[in-house]
C-alpha cells in the first residue's frame, strides 16, 4: 500500500505541528505550503491524499485555494479539510462546507482526536484510488 501524502497549505505553524504530532508515528508524507499558487503547484504535482489548509495564505486564502481545487477535474475528489486557529464563525464555516470542505476543525484539537478526523477521509481517498486503477483500461 502506498504512503498517504498530506498537502499542507498556509501559513499556520500550529496546524503544521498539529498535522506533524499526529501521524508522524505512521510514516505518512507531509508536504507543506505557506502559498496558495505553490499549494496549487504542488497539489497537481503530488495528487495528495488529503488537503488540510488554514484560511491564511501568501498570495491568496484558504477559500479561494478550496474553489481553485473544487474547479479542477484532478483535484475536486481530494478531502479537503480546515484547521483554523479559531473557529470561525457560522457564516465562513458554511460558506467552506458549501465550497466543499469535507469538516472545518480547530487546530487546538489533540492529536489523537485530529488523526480521528483525517484517517477515515484518508483511507476513503485511498480506496476510491484503487478502484480507478483497477476500472482503468490497460
Amino acid at each position: 500500500m502506498e504512503t498517504p501524502k498530506l498537502l499542507i497549505a498556509g501559513l499556520s505553524q500550529q496546524t503544521l505541528n498539529l498535522v506533524r504530532q499526529a501521524v508522524e508515528q505512521l510514516g505518512y508524507q507531509i508536504v507543506p505550503s505557506p502559498a496558495m499558487s505553490l499549494a496549487l503547484f504542488l497539489a497537481h504535482k503530488n495528487l495528495p491524499d488529503i488537503i488540510i489548509s488554514d484560511l491564511h495564505m501568501r498570495d491568496g486564502d484558504g477559500l479561494s485555494f478550496l474553489r481553485e481545487i473544487q474547479q479542477d477535474e484532478d483535484l475536486k475528489a481530494i478531502p479537503f479539510i480546515f484547521c483554523f486557529d479559531q473557529m470561525p464563525d457560522e457564516v465562513t464555516e458554511l460558506q467552506a462546507i458549501k465550497s466543499g470542505a469535507r469538516k472545518v476543525v480547530p487546530n487546538s484539537l489533540d492529536p489523537f482526536e485530529f488523526l480521528q478526523i483525517i484517517e477515515p477521509l484518508i483511507d476513503e481517498r485511498l480506496r476510491d484510488k484503487v478502484k480507478r486503477q483497477e476500472q482503468s483500461p490497460e
